[in-house]
Parts: C-alpha cells; sequence; structure tokens
C-alpha cells in the first residue's frame, strides 16, 4: 500500500480494506470509482510500471474540482489551504461554496475537461478538515446582502486547530513546504487518471469501463455507493435508490468483470446466488453519522465471480478515518 492519501476527512473512507481489494482485483488494465469520494483504495494501489487506465466519478461537483485541482494546480491549492482555523474564515468559506454549489457548478465542470477553481479546492479543504460532523450538511448559515446570517456551527477547536496540514498523514507539524510537496505528490499520482463529474452510471459504460492499458488484462470497479441506512449523502435523490439500482447493475451488466461491492450486511446479499463472494468486516471506529451504533460491525465487501480468490481475510474499516 502506498502512503498518499486525501488530505482531507472523509465518511466511510475504505483505505483500510485496500489491501483486501487490490488483493482480489490483481493488476487491473482499467479501473474505475464511479464514487470516488476520498479516492481512497486507488491512491493506495500497489505501485505499477506502464500505462494503467484509471477512472474517478463523483456527483459532488466541488469534491471533483478538489481533485482536479490538485491534479492541475496543486502548488496553488496549497497557497489557498494553508493557514491558522479562524472561525470567521471557516464559516465565510463554507458559506461561499454552499451559496455555488448547484447546476452549474457541475455544468462548468463537465464543459472543460481542464476546468478547475484551486481558490474553492483550498477553501474546500479547510472546511472539510475544521468542521465538525458533516459540514456539507443543510445548516441555518446563509449569506444575506454580503452577511452571514442566523445560527452558526463551531469549527473544530481541539488542542492546536483542525487545519488542512494538521490531517495529513505523515506530515504533522511540518510546515506549509511540506504541504506544497504532498499536493505535488498527489498531483503526480493523479497525472494521467481520468477525473469525472455526473452519475455513477456515466462510467459504466461499456466505451468508459472498458479501456485499458498494460497490467493483466482485467477491467475492475470498485463501487462504494452511500449505503441505505447512512442518511442523504449523495447529491439529489435518496441513497437507498442509489444502493439498489448499484444492486442492479451489478446483477444486470457484471460478467468478466472484476467488480467489488462495498454495503453494509443486509444489503446485498441477493448477488452470493450469483457467485459472488462476502468478507465481513469490523469497524475501526465511530458509526460516523449512521443512525445505527453497530454498522461498523456490519460492513461488508461483495466479489464478482471474475475476481481473484484472495482477500478472505477480516479487514477493518473505520467509518470516519482520514481517507
Amino acid at each position: 500500500m502506498t502512503e498518499l492519501a486525501a488530505p482531507f476527512p472523509y465518511f466511510g473512507g475504505k483505505r483500510r480494506a485496500a489491501h483486501i481489494v487490490w488483493s482480489v482485483l490483481g493488476d487491473p488494465s482499467g479501473y474505475v470509482e464511479p464514487f470516488a469520494g476520498s479516492a481512497a483504495v486507488l491512491l493506495a494501489r500497489p505501485p505499477f510500471q506502464g500505462r494503467r487506465v484509471e477512472t474517478l466519478n463523483d456527483a459532488d461537483g466541488w469534491l471533483v474540482n478538489v481533485w482536479r485541482s490538485i491534479q492541475l494546480s496543486p502548488e496553488d491549492v496549497a497557497s489557498h489551504a494553508w493557514g491558522p482555523v479562524t472561525e470567521i474564515d471557516y464559516h465565510a468559506r463554507l458559506a461561499w461554496l454552499q451559496e455555488r454549489r448547484g447546476a452549474d457548478l457541475v455544468s462548468w465542470l463537465e464543459g472543460d475537461p481542464e476546468a478547475h477553481d484551486a481558490k474553492a479546492a483550498g477553501w474546500w479543504l479547510t472546511v472539510a478538515a475544521a468542521g465538525i460532523g458533516d459540514p456539507w450538511g443543510p445548516g441555518p448559515w446563509r449569506v444575506v446582502d454580503g452577511r452571514l446570517r442566523d445560527v452558526r456551527k463551531l469549527p473544530h477547536l481541539g488542542d492546536a486547530g483542525q487545519g488542512v496540514n494538521r490531517e495529513l498523514p505523515f506530515l504533522g507539524n511540518a510546515g506549509r513546504g511540506a504541504l506544497v510537496a504532498y499536493m505535488t505528490a498527489l498531483a503526480d499520482r493523479l497525472a494521467r487518471v481520468r477525473i469525472t463529474c455526473g452519475d455513477w452510471r456515466r462510467v459504466l459504460t461499456p466505451s468508459a469501463s472498458r479501456a485499458g492499458a498494460g497490467g493483466d488484462g482485467s477491467r475492475a470497479v470498485l463501487l462504494d455507493p452511500p449505503y441505505s441506512t447512512s442518511g442523504h449523502l449523495y447529491a439529489g435523490t435518496s441513497d437507498e435508490t442509489v444502493a439498489v439500482a448499484v444492486q442492479q447493475w451489478c446483477r444486470e451488466s457484471v460478467t468478466d468483470q472484476r467488480v467489488v461491492l462495498c454495503g453494509y450486511d443486509d444489503e446485498h446479499a441477493a448477488l452470493e446466488a450469483r457467485g459472488w463472494r462476502v468478507t465481513e468486516g469490523k469497524s475501526g471506529g465511530g458509526a460516523g453519522y449512521s443512525t445505527r451504533r453497530d454498522n461498523g460491525r456490519r460492513e461488508r465487501l461483495w466479489m464478482s465471480p471474475a475476481c481473484l480468490h484472495q482477500g478472505q481475510e477480516m479487514f477493518s474499516f473505520d467509518a470516519e478515518e482520514v481517507s
């Protein structure tokens, strides 16, 4: 596993399960993450030589902007993410981002493959690192006539703040130069990754998911949709609907692809009758934003029949880990 990880905390990150995923996916020529989130599994991919086709997608425009900005302008992102945690900046940046989250954001990203806003990406990182709980949930803060109005949430005010540099793994308090170096390392890893923004189905069409180069000739997909009991974490629709639709795609469309599907123990058992294998897991942390305290012990990975026959050992999730 590589030491690269997302420079922000993300609910439901799969970094602790990445070694299981790659043990059953092997070295695919083409790899797709339709629900990229923190891209924890892609970043933990074992090193390879030569060319591979890798695709990240997410429906959240600002999240995709973060990855694209790190890919194209890592130093600018670092410069806007660096700084102390202040309540005023936290609320102002959160409100600024939320006011601009809409259909135009996604269409802007879709309209130009190089479109990105490094300042917004840096601000997004500071909000994600400084917030308590889910900083992107609907709240009472609004900008009215250039002023922030109504009840506000406090940023995380722990022992020394929760700035972006504090959240980065392996950096500690190494300073701004280390933050720039880390963003640059992420940019190097993402240099040839295709990053899209939109519905998950778009990157699972044959033309998108069958592309490949090098590797062992296989095609692989990691499906990590919002779990049916996790709340409304997927933009614009019901999480339960998304999870059901993903399972239906697995039943109807998966043939020779190596596919790993994440979910809770009672969500995708129907796939086992079709030859899918399942691993059990336990949480390494709390229940995050979930409504059930035992959800950490209910984590599962379902593996399509084409997956390699490895990875049956127990894995550990952290429901609210850094990546």
